[in-house]
């Protein structure tokens, strides 16, 4: 017999959640060199990006023609995965090198619908449109998740410091939680597939005939 929460108890468990991941967010970002900057950052990635999905979910925005493209783009993942090492990653590197904050105004902006279209794949939920099969999913994630962290590592190798350490911390603590989330999802539609129920799945109709 199967024990399902209450719905004001599944709430509950989200706010913990929630608050949980902004205390940790909080925490790893002010410990690092340049606090502002990686806040920043992590709160549009790794925060607003994810709600918004969730809250368009939950709201059926995707019914709104404004937002039909998205609901599209979630099933090209080889395309979101690489909007998302340009656009989430690589830009910072590349409009750092624009003088005064020109460059980090532009790349919040490219931050912010790249990480949109990272996380479509992964938590958009559409009733007109089938959303991609889990294995795909998962080989999704795991790409974009190795392209994040080796592509900081290797950063920090080259210029001998970790500035962006806690964006790095902060969108894999992200990632942790979106595999939490992937194999629960997972793990729930495995359980309500249908049992072999039809004669002949289990005897055999040969041997039945033969009587």
């Amino acid at each position: 017999m199967k024990y399902h929460f209450p719905l004001r108890s599944q709430k509950l468990v989200w706010i913990i959640g929630f608050a949980s991941f902004l205390i940790v967010l909080f925490t790893l970002n002010l410990l690092t060199p340049d606090p502002a900057v990686n806040l920043t950052r992590s709160l549009v990635a790794f925060g607003a990006a994810p709600l918004f999905i969730l809250y368009a979910n939950q709201n059926h925005l995707w019914f709104r023609k404004s937002f039909r493209w998205l609901v599209s783009s979630s099933h090209l993942l080889l395309s979101s995965a690489t909007i998302f090492f340009f656009g989430v990653i690589v830009s910072f590197e590349v409009l750092s090198m624009i003088p005064s904050r020109y460059g980090f105004f532009l790349h919040l902006f490219l931050l912010a619908v790249s990480s949109v279209i990272y996380w479509a794949p992964l938590l958009l939920s559409c009733p007109f449109h089938k959303s991609k099969p889990f294995m795909s999913r998962f080989a999704y994630f795991t790409l974009t998740t190795l392209l994040f962290f080796i592509y900081h590592e290797a950063a920090f190798y080259y210029y001998g410091a970790r500035p962006s350490a806690g964006f790095m911390n902060t969108g894999l603590a992200a990632m942790l939680i979106t595999l939490f989330y992937i194999i629960t999802q997972w793990s729930k539609l495995e359980s309500h597939t249908d049992r072999p129920t039809v004669k002949g799945y289990v005897h055999s109709l040969t041997e039945e005939k033969k009587s």
